[in-house]
């Protein structure tokens, strides 16, 4: 089997498990959608709070988002005994790219609303820029996600430490993003470090991921 035929496969089976599972409609859309409510209340009525705000409460609430996604990576395939089976089955590029594509689909879904949510409640329309840092910060979390995802599932005493993993090293995901998405701010040097973030992370990701499956 090729390399794309097997994360086709890898990507067919996370749809089906998620089709079956719901774990993003029951977990991480629900708890972002509520993160940009309590933040709209939080930060008041005014139009000139909300517009320097409503930028990082989407990125905030996709980063937060990324911790149920990852408890969810490898669930299907612990709760089944299945995790040593695909890991015979499927290279390592292949699972890798078959479960970052997955996680990425889910963390852009959860972009998508809580920006949505963000012009209809904040009454703030982000720069065309923005769907840009959406596409690529997610892609970036993803990479994060998928990895650490799969280091503290294989090991019972490190599921502790996911918060403590993946929050700090999606801050400037958070940083960037935000700022792309907060009309009046200069594009250039925020995109630059965005680029520049989620090309290492991806390399990062993709090295290590190997030395996980070993686990």
């Amino acid at each position: 089997m090729t390399l794309s035929a097997q994360v086709l496969a890898v990507l067919r089976r996370e749809a089906a498990v998620e089709r079956a599972g719901r774990e993003l409609l029951t977990t991480a859309l629900p708890l972002a959608a509520a993160f940009v409510v309590l933040a709209g209340l939080a930060f008041g009525p005014e139009p000139q709070a909300l517009e320097r705000t409503a930028g990082g409460t989407v990125w905030l609430a996709v980063l937060v988002a990324t911790l149920p996604v990852a408890r969810a990576v490898l669930s299907a395939e612990l709760t089944e005994d299945t995790w040593d089976v695909l890991r015979a089955l499927t290279g390592p590029g292949a699972l890798f790219a078959g479960k970052l594509l997955g996680v990425w689909a889910a963390l852009l879904t959860v972009w998508a609303l809580t920006s949505g949510l963000v012009v209809v409640l904040f009454d703030v329309r982000p720069p065309l820029v923005a769907v840009g840092a959406g596409v690529l910060g997610t892609l970036a979390l993803a990479s994060l996600t998928t990895a650490v995802g799969v280091l503290v599932a294989t090991g019972s005493r490190r599921r502790g430490l996911l918060p403590a993993l993946v929050l700090p090293a999606g801050l400037p995901a958070l940083l960037a993003g935000a700022q792309l998405s907060t009309p009046g701010v200069v594009a250039l040097p925020w995109a630059v470090l965005l680029v520049a973030y989620a090309a290492v992370l991806l390399a990062a990701c993709w090295t290590v991921f190997p030395a996980l499956l070993e686990e």
